[in-house]
């Protein structure tokens, strides 16, 4: 059964530690309450949710010979994600990311670029993209081998495929940014971007002004993830700022990515921008709930019916 979102980029075995609000002295033990191990990643995380929420995903990507792996690819089969065009790398370990989470859900990373830096175009078989309806890009910065100009060449491969494109950014610990993704804009339909992410990749300071330097490139459409204050999307013509969920957060960890899915999964099926967006928003605002990115999501039903919560 062919895909709808096929989701190309970084995945990784988050482990999560919770709460850390200091790290113990060097060469001292500290106690924690709760570690966990999860799916994390940008294009991971999508794949996973877009799955969860009822829409049929794949995922392409590189995997190492190991426990980490084994979790992450068994994760995926179990909820329904295509993975036939993950491979498993004997050079190179999983990606992995320890996750220090505190008490009021903030994070900070500690992160092994893995079998994720050795995926490149190479890895795109087009035969299998152009039986999808997107081509999902998780990892400017970490996915090196595609940035710049292979990832342009893969989307304008695509989109003549008839193949619709997007993109999530990801922070960039080099200090790069713009030229990591100057290659994809022209050849997208779909940006989504954090504010702090998005700022350094636009030199722009607002929702407003970062969409309309992504929408300059020639996408459709523009979201901008706002963290506790919502969503931010713009197309042509139109544009709704939707303000988050009121919740108590657990771990914000793959929210952004989650909520990816959701704009996604509503794109896919028509509908209009602002319940897109909704959709997007309700997804983040469950994921942030429960530490992980993913699981929270248990199908659309319940996800809509938060969304129609409000407040």
């Amino acid at each position: 059964m062919a895909a709808d979102l096929i989701s190309l980029g970084i995945v990784c075995a988050d482990v999560m530690v919770r709460p850390v609000d200091r790290v113990p002295e060097r060469g001292k033990l500290g106690l924690v309450p709760n570690i966990e191990m999860h799916v994390g990643g940008l294009a991971g995380v999508t794949a996973l949710v877009f799955s969860q929420l009822g829409g049929r995903s794949a995922f392409i990507g590189k995997l190492g010979q190991d426990g980490f792996g084994d979790y992450i690819f068994h994760a995926f089969d179990g909820a329904g994600v295509d993975v036939s065009h993950v491979r498993r790398s004997a050079d190179h370990g999983t990606s992995a990311t320890v996750v220090l989470v505190s008490a009021d859900g903030e994070r900070t990373f500690l992160h092994h670029l893995g079998a994720n830096a050795d995926l490149g175009e190479e890895d795109v078989h087009f035969d299998f993209v152009k039986e999808g309806k997107i081509l999902h890009w998780g990892g400017p910065s970490v996915t090196p081998k595609l940035d710049g100009e292979p990832i342009g060449r893969v989307f304008q491969r695509a989109r003549a495929l008839g193949v619709k494109t997007s993109m999530d950014t990801c922070f960039d610990g080099t200090n790069i940014w713009f030229p990591r993704i100057e290659h994809a804009l022209p050849h997208l339909d779909v940006v989504m971007s954090s504010i702090e992410e998005a700022q350094r990749y636009t030199g722009q300071n607002t929702p407003e002004a970062i969409a309309d330097f992504y929408l300059s490139f020639g996408p459709e459409v523009a979201m901008i993830k706002l963290g506790q204050d919502g969503v931010y999307v713009k197309g042509r013509g139109e544009s709704h700022r939707i303000p988050a969920h009121t919740v108590t957060p657990v771990d914000t960890t793959g929210a952004g990515d989650a909520a990816c899915a959701g704009f996604l999964y509503g794109y896919l099926e028509g509908w209009d921008l602002e319940q897109c967006g909704r959709l997007a928003n309700a997804v983040g605002g469950l994921t942030v709930q429960h530490m992980g990115g993913a699981e929270a999501i248990q199908s659309l039903s319940a996800t809509m019916a938060f969304m129609e919560q409000g407040g």
